[in-house]
């Protein structure tokens, strides 16, 4: 028994150690994301001396705006080259091996790793792209991939369940009854199970619209109705204010009470 544990733990370890080259190898091959790749390195190691705060700005240089760090800094060179780091000062600085060029400076605790220097290379090379913060920009509806099984998805969201499931293999579940539906939009919604009577109501409600037979507009209609029904609950306000009152600490007590 022992024996196989170890056999186990030596082959789980094994899979680990794999795994990581070849997800870093995924990463590598995907186009760098400013917001997640870029933005973290440039906030942290140059946005000190090249940001927004004008007190702070030295040689007339902002990487924090695309328009800025397109242009000529003091000393006449141009900063981003947009898809030719070789031709962009600030590329040339991040590799350069002299101190008194390289930046960040060697002495300002802020040097970049080399791979922190290859992400930035790789951002210049591809266009040196900005994004706006995510608040400020407005949410774009994703296309629907296209998937194999096409009566199944009933909505767009469906679409996207499914490309996964085909794309690793595997066929969806089998439609939950409808006591078990109800429950499911219960709980999520606001965190309580349905009484009896609505769970008899909605059983009724699905099987008058033919829900037992096939998926049919009428059943998702009522379903939809279900879920306009708990969303317009206060239980739902409460639902989804429970984790900001945990974060706040909040307790109707009037102090530390046991």
């Amino acid at each position: 028994m022992q024996h196989h544990r170890v056999l186990a733990t030596v082959r789980f370890v094994a899979a680990c150690l794999v795994a990581i080259p070849l997800a870093k190898i995924a990463r590598a091959a995907e186009p760098l994301r400013f917001a997640r790749d870029v933005r973290p390195i440039l906030s942290s190691r140059c946005f000190p001396c090249h940001g927004p705060d004008g007190t702070k700005r030295e040689a007339e240089l902002r990487l924090d705006e695309r328009a800025h760090a397109l242009k000529a800094g003091e000393s006449g060179e141009i900063a981003i080259v947009a898809g030719k780091p070789e031709a962009s000062e600030f590329v040339r600085r991040l590799f350069s091996k002299d101190a008194e060029e390289a930046m960040p400076p060697t002495d300002s605790n802020k040097t970049l790793t080399a791979q922190q220097k290859e992400i930035l290379r790789r951002w210049v090379a591809e266009g040196a792209t900005f994004e706006g913060h995510w608040a400020m920009t407005a949410p774009r509806r994703a296309p629907a991939p296209p998937v194999r099984k096409k009566s199944w998805p009933r909505n767009a969201i469906d679409h996207f369940i499914l490309a996964r499931l085909e794309r690793e293999g595997l066929e969806p579940s089998a439609e939950a009854e409808h006591p078990t539906l109800i429950r499911r939009l219960s709980l999520d919604l606001t965190g309580l199970p349905p009484t009896p009577e609505d769970v008899g109501r909605f059983e009724r409600e699905m099987t008058a619209a033919g829900k037992d037979a096939a998926p049919s507009a009428a059943a998702d209609l009522v379903y939809e109705t279900w879920v306009n029904k708990l969303l317009d609950s206060p239980h739902y306000g409460e639902r989804m204010a429970v984790d900001w009152l945990d974060a706040a600490r909040f307790a109707d007590t009037n102090g530390y009470q046991v």
